[in-house]
């Protein structure tokens, strides 16, 4: 989810799924933060709504009129619905919002035909209005790249995202898992400043200056900035060369990092829109972490700068190892049960070492009962988070009722490991 550097600071999860610092845990820290506190309404709201049970007998697919008549009417489906906490609506964009009990509603109409996701042109033209003036976009297979940096480090990025998403659907295709071709563009934002950025993360949390990339899962984009700085310091108008561009993220001792947080919070959007993991569902913050470390490896050795599925991740391993010094004897039992380790700056970096670490032990040791496990945890509606005993009474009915050899099984592959 976010990294820490040093304390440059950090932020995913179930709302903006993480930003990054410029070079660790930190930066996933705020991130992880961040999205608690973006979620935290919706989440309640979820719950009430699966608790009194979503009203079967309303329209799934509608139009709000609101009373305010300067406030756009709204169209989408139905996620939820409670007298409580208002309705959660699905958007033909992809986004989820939340509308609250206390709005003025002038009427609310049934549409008979199903909700069209709206097409990568469209969606590119409303996303475009949220970067600076002539911004442009791009298109792939999967993603609409809108960006206001050079076309060179937008292509980069956009091919980046097509061989993770590319790499993790066969990945999981020969674990026995099919996913599902996303129902909506998969939008990502590149902006060339840092500080246009920053502006931006504001509308989705505070502390965007210590991060340089999230994904959020209500609005279901992506959003980094040009790391390389490299436009800025040429003349106005210089063709930026793929060689050069390349040299220049490469050379920089944080490039790993970098490139693993671009990496990691691709591989977030990817696995929410896939059917991999369930947008708002109940997943530990140990399961999704550990997903998205298992496919941040960066390799600066290739052009493309992904390492591919499953490769040892040399940071977090390193994170672990240090961890191991000192590891509670409960450790991962908390793991399993606690997300606040994630939360915490002092504690953060082991927590995403050892997610890394557990996640790559049952993907390599007990594939099958990996997949089953996340099968389970994606059936279940959004909004029923589980209490620390359901979590742990998942995990061992999914992997076994001992917990202290699945532990020391764990770590003897851990110390084993070699880069």
């Amino acid at each position: 989810m976010i990294r820490a550097l040093k304390l440059e600071l950090l932020c995913t999860l179930t709302g903006p799924f993480a930003l990054r610092a410029v070079a660790g845990n930190a930066n996933r820290l705020l991130a992880l933060l961040a999205a608690l506190l973006a979620l935290v309404w919706t989440l309640i709201f979820c719950s009430e709504a699966s608790a009194n049970g979503p009203n079967l007998n309303g329209p799934k697919h509608i139009e709000i009129v609101f009373a305010d008549s300067n406030r756009p009417n709204l169209r989408g489906e139905v996620v939820s619905e409670n007298p409580r906490y208002g309705m959660l609506i699905q958007t033909p964009d992809g986004e989820l919002i939340a509308i609250a009990p206390s709005t003025s509603i002038a009427k609310i109409e049934a549409i008979d035909e199903p909700m069209q996701p709206t097409d990568a042109s469209e969606i590119a033209a409303k996303t475009l209005a949220l970067l600076p003036a002539g911004a442009k976009s791009l298109s792939t297979e999967h993603f609409v790249v809108c960006y206001d940096t050079s076309d060179t480090y937008a292509r980069w990025n956009a091919n980046l995202y097509e061989k993770m998403f590319k790499g993790m659907l066969r990945f999981w295709k020969e674990k026995g898992l099919e996913l599902q071709t996303p129902r909506f563009p998969l939008v990502a934002l590149i902006f060339r400043d840092k500080a246009d950025y920053i502006e931006y993360s504001k509308r989705d949390f505070q502390g965007g200056e210590n991060t340089f990339g999230y994904y959020t899962q209500t609005t279901n984009r992506l959003a980094t900035f040009d790391l390389t700085g490299i436009e800025g310091v040429l003349p106005p108008g210089t063709k930026i060369q793929r060689e050069e561009l390349l040299g220049e993220i490469f050379s920089r001792p944080e490039a790993e990092r970098q490139i693993a947080t671009i990496l990691h919070e691709a591989c977030h959007q990817i696995a929410f829109n896939t059917g991999l993991q369930t947008r708002l569902g109940d997943y530990p913050l140990w399961l999704s972490e550990g997903i998205a470390t298992f496919f941040e490896s960066a390799d600066t050795r290739s052009s493309s700068g992904w390492a591919g599925a499953g490769r040892i991740n040399t940071y977090n391993l390193q994170q672990i190892r240090f961890y191991f010094r000192n590891r509670p004897a409960d450790s991962l039992a908390s793991l399993l049960t606690q997300d606040e380790r994630f939360r915490k700056g002092d504690t953060s970096a082991a927590a995403y070492g050892e997610c890394w670490g557990l996640t790559f032990f049952l993907v390599k040791k007990k594939p099958k009962e990996f997949v089953a496990y996340l099968k389970k945890l994606r059936e279940r509606p959004p909004g029923n988070p589980s209490d620390a005993k359901q979590r742990l009474d998942d995990f061992l009915a999914s992997f076994g009722q001992d917990l202290d050899k699945l532990d020391k099984d764990f770590v003897r592959m851990m110390t084993g490991l070699r880069p």
